[in-house]
């Protein structure tokens, strides 16, 4: 006698969570997302933002702006994740690097490489490339990706890492 196999969903489903957003007719959204708490569509149409590969060669998923430009000085988005010390970072990640966290100059650090909440954490370091810095991460207790100067729409979001990054 042969034992029935449960049905196990794809991995693509089984780490996507349902959009946060509602649709126009108040309802939640249905669609599915694994990189932000918004489906495509709706961190598009809200936010202005949109993931998709970046410019820079071999640098993966960047951020961009979407349909409208972005001012100068407007917060962007939220770089969000565990909260970290230095010391623990260093614990966690060794000699590697430390993908999607970022740290304050007082120690205090984000790691961001287990959420899914920050669309922030797409935004790529342009250093040895064409492209201009157009965007800071800033804060002390949360650290937020702002504009640092204005940019139109369509366009990657470059952000500054900082010399210990690239150490």
């Amino acid at each position: 006698m042969r034992k029935k196999r449960k049905y196990q969903q794809p991995q693509s489903i089984r780490k996507s969570k349902q959009c946060v957003s509602d649709t126009l007719l108040q309802k939640r959204c249905r669609k599915r997302t694994a990189h932000t708490p918004k489906c495509w569509i709706h961190l598009a149409k809200q936010d202005n933002l949109r993931i998709k590969p970046s410019q820079i060669t071999n640098a993966g998923k960047g951020l961009f702006s979407w349909k409208k430009p972005i001012p100068s000085g407007r917060v962007i988005s939220k770089y969000t994740g565990r909260r970290r010390t230095r010391e623990q970072i260093d614990r966690k990640y060794g000699d590697k690097v430390a993908k999607y966290t970022i740290c304050n100059k007082k120690g205090l650090c984000i790691d961001a490489n287990h959420t899914t909440d920050a669309a922030a954490r797409f935004a790529n370091d342009s250093r040895n490339t064409r492209f201009p810095y157009n965007g800071r991460m800033g804060g002390n207790q949360m650290f937020r990706l702002k504009s640092s100067q204005h940019i139109p729409a369509h366009l990657e979001i470059f952000v500054d890492y900082g010399r210990e990054y690239w150490l």
